[in-house]
């Protein structure tokens, strides 16, 4: 993939080095803003935690999921890649960004949402895989990986579970209809569409 200076970037090369973050978002998804600004804890908080302990994150920016008149569908990659640039100005995003292909080709094959967030260790084993970003989730994530390689090198006794879980995540209003507004009236007029197709309120 590329980064927003053009240069290509393969999550091959961090096998061995970094465990790996990759949390996919757009300019129009107000999950995203939520996340990067107000998680909590908030993910550019966690990188600012966790980037000198091993740790990399990446955004990789995929398709709009409510695009509107200010801020359409792209439909070339320097589109897509000046809709990045604006998401990490906008939102203060403070780790790389990475331009997904027109196709997804990056998000379809992590079978990822608009804001799902997966974590890669450095022997390249999945450690999560999370249909939406949620920041403490991650933390806890972040945290156990960390403990763990930390009792691995003094040769203490690491047992590997599995779990699953689900959890309700409750949309903030506020940053998500400044988001829709962003993109303009169009996209806050579908969302509002889809709120009342599934019964819900603003």
């Amino acid at each position: 993939m590329l980064d927003l200076g053009g240069k290509t970037v393969r999550l091959s090369h961090c096998r061995g080095k970094a465990n790996v973050v990759l949390m996919f978002g757009s300019v129009t998804c107000g999950a995203t803003a939520t996340q990067l600004r107000a998680g909590k804890p908030s993910i550019r908080s966690l990188y600012s935690r966790y980037k000198k302990k091993g740790f990399e994150f990446f955004l990789i920016y995929t398709r709009e999921p409510h695009p509107g008149e200010n801020i359409p569908q792209p439909t070339t990659i320097e589109e897509r890649a000046k809709n990045a640039a604006r998401l990490k100005q906008e939102e203060k995003v403070n780790f790389p960004i990475l331009v997904d292909t027109l196709d997804n080709a990056v998000r379809n094959a992590y079978r990822g949402w608009s804001n799902g967030i997966f974590v890669v260790d450095k022997a390249g084993m999945l450690v999560l895989r999370s249909s939406w970003t949620h920041g403490p989730e991650l933390a806890q994530i972040l945290h156990d990986l960390h403990a763990s390689e930390k009792a691995q090198t003094r040769n203490e006794l690491v047992r590997v579970c599995y779990s699953e879980r689900l959890v309700g995540l409750v949309r903030n209003k506020k940053i998500s209809a400044s988001v829709h507004r962003r993109a303009g009236h169009q996209a806050a007029q579908d969302f509002v569409g889809l709120l009342e197709a599934e019964g819900k309120i603003g």
